[in-house]
């Protein structure tokens, strides 16, 4: 969960955050007026609105600095593309919640849980609930990708950009898909080499949460493609950075801030830096038959985390994430951005280091 408390002045010049969360409110009003109330779908949308709260809205902010930053002025076609972006995010934390087979997401109950719930109020078996739960997850998920392509399809851009647009927008999603993919598999072999991973990272969460941003941002204030396209590497770069902090917080970090249990990933046996680069060290090796426990306990997980400490693991996965926020933060003076994209990028960077939720 990519929230960063330090980025909260991000795009704030161009639209404040009210105006984005109710641009956002009218794009959620004009869907429920489309699909209606049949059989009650209204109230599973509204729980999707309920659970969605509480986002910094990082994404569509940084899409809005980005078309200031090269000369397009505040207006209504960019906040419509910036909706979409959130739109897009959000589309894709239900369909991850449902891959993941969580139940919270940002410290409160997600559309799994809430629809769950109301099928066991009527009597459904637990099994069959919980597969409604997610059944509503996937097709809210669904609608939300359709609206945000809707959006920017609608846009009054000339041809040309417009199709641009598109292409990024279709290459976010086709990346969160492989992403997600990969993901998958590196779960089902219990393997996955570095470069593997980071890869995964990219695909599946930097390409949409950082490099389409500032690619759209970029296109829409008349950029051109090579500063484009450095943005998108910018993009790339910080966002896998901004994962491997997640991935630290996810099992250091402290579940009240963060918003989600910090057992869940040693649970799921989850693959990540930290695990790949711990499992080269033998202190691993005591304590592996805990990793990927479904019933682990605190006392295990502390005896994983020690294990992981010892190893050197979370200082080798922050020294990485160091590495790749000067690589970006090189690329961005090199590609002679505005000065005010680069301050925000700055922002972000410093934010990907010491964030602690």
């Amino acid at each position: 969960m990519i929230e960063p408390a330090m980025v909260r002045d991000v795009g704030s010049a161009a639209h404040s955050v009210a105006e984005l969360e109710a641009a956002i409110d009218a794009c959620f009003d004009d869907v429920a007026r489309t699909v209606g109330t049949f059989q009650g779908f209204d109230r599973v949308w509204e729980s999707m609105r309920q659970a969605s709260t509480g986002g910094k809205l990082l994404r569509p902010r940084l899409l809005l600095s980005a078309q200031r930053a090269f000369g397009g002025a505040p207006d209504e076609h960019a906040l419509q593309a910036a909706v979409a972006i959130e739109l897009l995010h959000v589309a894709f934390l239900l369909h991850d919640d449902v891959l993941d087979r969580d139940l919270v997401r940002r410290g409160g109950p997600n559309l799994i849980s809430r629809q769950r719930d109301a099928a066991l109020v009527r009597g459904v078996n637990p099994r069959e609930a919980r597969r409604y739960g997610e059944s509503c997850a996937v097709l809210v998920g669904d609608l939300l990708l359709a609206a945000a392509h809707r959006l920017i399809g609608e846009l009054d851009e000339p041809v040309g950009r417009r199709r641009a647009l598109l292409g990024v927008l279709d290459d976010a999603v086709s990346a969160a898909a492989v992403g997600e993919h990969a993901d998958l598999r590196i779960s089902l072999s219990g393997e996955a080499d570095e470069d593997t991973i980071l890869r995964t990272m990219a695909l599946k969460t930097a390409r949409y949460s950082f490099s389409a941003p500032l690619r759209f941002g970029a296109l829409m204030g008349g950029a051109s493609s090579d500063v484009v396209d450095a943005l998108g590497f910018i993009g790339d770069t910080v966002g896998i950075a901004f994962q491997m902090r997640d991935d630290v917080l996810g099992v250091f970090g402290d579940p009240r801030r963060i918003g989600k249990s910090v057992l869940s990933d040693l649970r799921e046996g989850k693959i990540t830096l930290l695990v790949a680069y711990a499992r080269m060290d033998p202190s691993w090796q005591r304590v592996a038959h805990l990793f990927g426990d479904p019933d682990l306990d605190e006392r295990g997980a502390a005896l994983l985390r020690s294990a992981i400490e010892r190893s050197g693991a979370r200082a080798r996965a922050e020294a990485v994430a160091a590495q790749l926020i000067d690589e970006a933060s090189m690329s961005m003076y090199r590609a002679a951005l505005p000065r005010e994209i680069i301050e925000d990028l700055e922002r972000v960077m410093a934010s990907a280091m010491e964030r602690s939720r």
